[in-house]
């Protein structure tokens, strides 16, 4: 099972990758991050050597980078989000 998590260098999104990674031996992660204010790499430090773990600094607003690495995923995960309106428009 291949996962795309937007995301996931977040509180909720590290923590779902770590178990995910963890707890399903045959499942590989594709993690894209925008790494604004809200994520941190600090949090995927266990997991960033893993070879079934891909980190890619990215916006989900771009679309050609967003439709190169869906291609082969299984399912989509959605953590990115702004926390707050005004940094959101």
């Amino acid at each position: 099972m291949r996962l795309f998590v937007t995301g996931g260098a977040g509180f909720i999104g590290s923590n779902f990758i770590q178990y995910i990674l963890k707890k399903y031996p045959d499942y590989k992660v594709i993690n894209l991050d925008k790494l604004t204010y809200a994520g941190n790499l600090e949090n995927l430090k266990e997991v960033e050597n893993n070879h079934r773990y891909e980190f890619v600094q990215g916006d989900i607003c771009d679309r050609e980078l967003v439709d190169r690495l869906v291609k082969e995923v299984d399912a989509i995960i959605h953590f990115a989000a702004e926390s707050h309106v005004d940094r959101s428009i």
